[in-house]
Formats: structure tokens, sequence, C-alpha cells
């Protein structure tokens, strides 16, 4: 049974639609947003900036715990220190006789060796007037400015990318209706050239001379479109970082999808801009940094109480442990200590002017952010506004081009039986195409105005909907 199965599986795999050295799919929308957001220099950077952002904060939420420092040492040689007697067990010593080599004021140093020891001191902040608090809330302010800068990094490229597919497909719409042209006009010429041959007096060579001209203006047009359209994939290139764009990776063709209903009231809008809008959100952060960097300035002015303390030892094995307070110790022996204490620094004028950078510098954030309040309004007014213009012009437009195609069939008509007039046929034509161009710039200017009004609002543009991912 096995072994059929097998042999079916080898049967249908050459039948596989998979096959090695098959072209990859076009690429949509979405994937050329998720391409440069991943390689995007701006998003990176700002990803790093807000490494940095919960770095510091980190530092600042540990700034409670104690600086504790450890010092060793090893080194030699040292001479002899040692008691001549033990006052422990001999009656008759006083504990301050030492060796011969003991004494100092010679060249004898008795038996040399070593010594070696250590130190370990530590301060821990018990009240700092409130620095430490203050201190966490502006590192946390930083985190949330971070954030916002990846959003307002993530808006900005998804925005271009946007545009330059946008772009890409009135350009490549635009190429395919001037082709369109350019094969009615050859077809008009065959036959403008059949009709003479046949010394047909409705035509003359007038005529054909207007059609040639007509056709060398469609191929500059024609030929402007494609080096625009080539443009617009080198600025995708560039954007996305995928280099085989235009170059065996193509893109995917579709119709800008249109908004079926009109954009959201105004107020609504607004009040959406004013919850999401990533500048508002770094800037109230920051306007959170300022409050507490005049917090911090504040506090200096009172001192910061904390528990300090240290054990330290050392020892040699040619000197003695003296525990006589009348003799010098020597490199064996041992000591700790804590207290409590405070520390403050009393260059008053100096925090004053501190105190005041910080209120300054705090009312300069403020204003940045009621300037930004009203800056995104405007925005967002002349965004919706737009849009409501885009649409307007979409429906007359539309009109316009059912004008036009109905204006170059009748004359498509008339030239299959041989009746036409041959300026205007050729108008009719250009006019179709400059209908069908106009409708595609129409559509463009739709999508980037609802993508601009997006932005206004906040919305994630790195995120298309669904049916934006359609071919």
């Amino acid at each position: 049974m096995k072994t059929m199965a097998q042999l079916l599986l080898a049967l249908l795999l050459p039948l596989s639609p998979v096959r090695a050295g098959q072209e990859p799919p076009p690429l949509h929308l979405g994937e050329l947003l998720r391409a440069a957001l991943a390689h995007d220099g701006r998003v990176l950077a700002a990803n790093a900036q807000l490494d940095v952002y919960r770095a510091r904060f980190k530092e600042a939420r540990w700034a409670w715990f104690p600086r504790l420092r450890l010092q060793g040492l090893f080194g030699g040689p040292v001479g002899e220190r040692r008691l001549a007697c033990n006052p422990d067990s001999d009656p008759g010593c006083t504990g301050l006789e030492v060796t011969e080599a003991s004494k100092t004021g010679d060249f004898e140093f008795g038996k040399m060796s070593f010594a070696l020891g250590g130190k370990l001191e530590g301060v821990l902040p018990i009240y700092t007037f409130g620095k430490i608090d203050a201190a966490r809330r502006a590192a946390a302010a930083g985190v949330e400015a971070g954030s916002a800068g990846i959003r307002q990094a993530r808006q900005q490229v998804a925005l271009e990318v946007r545009r330059a597919y946008w772009a890409w497909l009135v350009a490549s719409r635009s190429v395919e209706v001037l082709e369109d042209s350019q094969r009615k006009i050859t077809s008009a010429e065959k036959k403008l050239l059949k009709m003479l041959d046949e010394l047909n007096e409705e035509v003359t060579d007038r005529d054909l001379f207007k059609l040639r001209y007509y056709a060398a203006q469609l191929d500059t047009l024609l030929e402007q479109s494609r080096q625009g359209r080539a443009g617009i994939l080198s600025a995708l290139r560039f954007l996305t970082g995928i280099e085989q764009l235009g170059r065996g990776r193509e893109l995917a063709w579709r119709e800008i999808a249109l908004p079926a209903e009109q954009p959201p009231e105004l107020p609504r809008l607004l009040e959406q801009a004013r919850r999401q809008r990533p500048e508002l959100l770094m800037l109230a952060a920051g306007v959170e940094a300022g409050k507490a960097a005049v917090e911090v300035a504040r506090a200096r002015f009172w001192p910061d109480f904390f528990l300090a303390g240290y054990v330290q030892g050392s020892w040699s094995p040619v000197q003695d442990y003296i525990t006589n307070p009348l003799l010098s110790p020597g490199l064996t022996n041992y000591d700790a200590a804590l207290a409590v204490g405070f520390r403050i620094e009393l260059d008053v004028p100096q925090k004053l002017a501190q105190l005041e950078r910080a209120r300054a510098e705090l009312a300069r954030v403020q204003a940045q952010a009621n300037q930004a309040g009203q800056a995104i309004t405007l925005q967002v007014e002349r965004a919706w506004q737009a849009v409501r213009t885009a649409r307007a012009r979409w429906r007359v437009q539309r009109r316009a081009l059912r004008a036009a195609k109905a204006w170059m069939r009748a004359n498509l008509m008339s030239y299959g039986v041989g009746v036409f007039d041959t300026k205007d046929l050729l108008d009719s034509i250009a006019a179709h195409a400059k209908a069908t161009i106009e409708s595609s710039r129409v559509h463009h200017d739709l999508a980037v105005a609802m993508d601009e009004l997006r932005l206004a609002v906040g919305e994630d543009l790195g995120q298309p909907p669904a049916e934006e991912l359609q071919p």
C-alpha cells in the first residue's frame, strides 16, 4: 500500500503548478508596505531611539538600588609584623612587645611574604524628596515619546509608498491608454492610405499629414509616460529595498478602490485626530517629561538622605591581627561601619537657574503642543475638504469619460464604413484618451486625499484594509 502511494505521488508531482523557475507572483500594496516598513532607515532609527528611551527608563526604575563598589588588592613583598608574646596565655605579656624584625627604623624585615585584602562599600538612598520618582516619570514619558516616534516614522514611510503605488497605477493606465490610442491611429492610417490609393475623394493628403502629426505627438506622450513609470519604480525600489522590482518582479495592477460613502463628519475626525496623532502624543509626553524635570530641579534644593556602610579586611601570613589600640594595625585587620547620612550641594544660584531653565523648557513644549493642536485641526479640515472635492471631480469626470467614449465610438463606426472626418476622428480618440487618463488621475487624487485624511486623523497607513490587497 505504501509503495502504491509513493508511485501515485511520483506521478502527480510533475503535474503540480509550482515549478522551478516559475515567475514570482506580482507584489500588492500590502507587500510593498511591509517591505518598506522593515527596510526604511527612518523606521529603524525610530526603533533604535525607542530602545534608548527604554534603557533610560530601566536606569531610572533602578535608581533606588544601592550603589555598591568592591575593591580588591594583592601584593608584596611585605615584612614581618608579629607580637613577641601572647597576652592571653602569658601573664607577664603586656601585648606591646613585638619581635625584633617587626620594629621599624632598620633594614631587618624578617620573614617576607604577600598580602591580600578587599573592601565593599555601598550607599542606599532612603529619601530624596521626589527626585527618583520624578526621574522615573520623565523616563516613562520618553518611552511614550519613542513609541509615538515609531508611529510617526511608519506613517511617513507608508504615505510615501502609497503615493508612489497610486502614481504607478496612473502611469501604467496612461501607458495602456496611449498604446491603445496608438493602435487605433495606426489602423486609421492604414485605412486612410488604402482610401488614398483608391482615389477616394473624401480624403486628401492633408488628412494623412494630420494623422501623422497626431501620431508623433502621441509617441512623445507615450515615451514620457513610460519614463515616468520607470522613475516611480525606482522610487519604490528605494523605499522598499526590493531591487528586483520592475526587473523580473512586477507590481500587481488593480483598480483604485473608491470609498462608497462620504468621509465622516468633521467634528468626529477632529476628535479622532486629538486621540491618535503621534505628533500630539509625542508632545504630550514631552510636557509630562518637562513637568518631571521641574520637580527634579525643585527637589535639588533639599538634601538626599541615605544609608551608607562598608566592610573591609586584609590578611598577610607574616603579620598578626593586632587588637591593642596602642599599636597601629598591620596588614591583617578587619573593619566595618554603618551610618545614616545626608548630602546636599549648596550651589543655590546655580539651582535657581536650573529651575528657571526647566520651567522655560516646559513652557516651550506646552506652546508647541498648543500650536500643533491648532495645526492638526487645520490639516484635518483641509484633508477632509480635499476628499470632498476629489469625490466631486470624480463624478464630473465619470460623465466626461462616458461622453468621450460615445463620441469616439460614433467616429469609429463611421470609420468602419469608410465615411469619416479625419480631424473629428482624431479629436475623439484624443478626447477619449485624455478623459481616460484624467479619470485615472482623479482616482489617484482621491486615493491620495483619502490617505492624507487617514494620516491627518492618525489612522495606521501601514495596515491597508483587506480590499486594498485584492488585485
